[in-house]
């Protein structure tokens, strides 16, 4: 109910600061934004599952109240292979905020190659490269490379397909055997252990 009206339509949108909300009675309370930082292990997906290592399984292990707990989710995926930075949250604005490709928000990643970076493919990589998407062809969006290594690099990009990065560098031949990403906008993974997680902020 909203102020003792009954409420039957699910997408029923309305300000929780105007209204008192109750389940079966029960005055509810708008749950805690919960913000965090997590360094995620390879060998994890980003979704939850009952056959695969997940994230949740380590999500658990925090300290917080389980009903704020069991609201947490990730915010960009990272594929089973790739680890690094991760934002846990339960703040779905801040969420679409992030993923969504008008917001320019770089995502930076480091990488090691199986051979050596050759200038001119990672060149045609900046300028955009086409890949295939869910079985559609789709031409990436310009990028910045650094090469800092005979095999190592370091990449930015303002978009995030599924598995974009490992695709982009398969199309000129040079697969990746490490995957990492190091920050996402001006939020820095900085020395977070692998695995561990921690508040915005600290």
């Amino acid at each position: 109910t909203l102020n003792n009206q009954k409420i039957t339509n699910p997408n029923h949108f309305f300000n929780p600061k105007k209204f008192i909300v109750k389940l079966n009675e029960e005055k509810l309370k708008p749950i805690k934004k919960i913000y965090l930082v997590f360094n995620k292990p390879a060998g994890y997906i980003c979704q939850k599952s009952q056959n695969e290592k997940n994230i949740y399984d380590l999500i658990k292990k925090l300290d917080i109240d389980e009903k704020v707990k069991s609201t947490l989710f990730a915010v960009g995926r990272l594929d089973k292979e790739t680890e690094g930075l991760l934002i846990l949250t339960n703040d779905g604005k801040l969420a679409s905020h992030v993923v969504n490709p008008e917001s320019r928000i770089a995502k930076r990643y480091f990488a090691i190659l199986e051979k050596t970076a050759d200038k001119s493919k990672i060149k045609i990589l900046e300028n955009g490269i086409e890949i295939n998407i869910n079985y559609e062809k789709y031409k990436t969006k310009s990028c910045k490379i650094r090469i800092t290594g005979e095999k190592e690099v370091y990449i930015s990009i303002e978009e995030g397909k599924k598995r974009q990065i490992r695709k982009m560098f398969e199309a000129i031949g040079s697969k990746i055997v490490y995957l990492k990403r190091i920050s996402i906008g001006g939020l820095q993974l900085g020395n977070l252990k692998v695995g561990d997680i921690k508040p915005i902020g600290r």
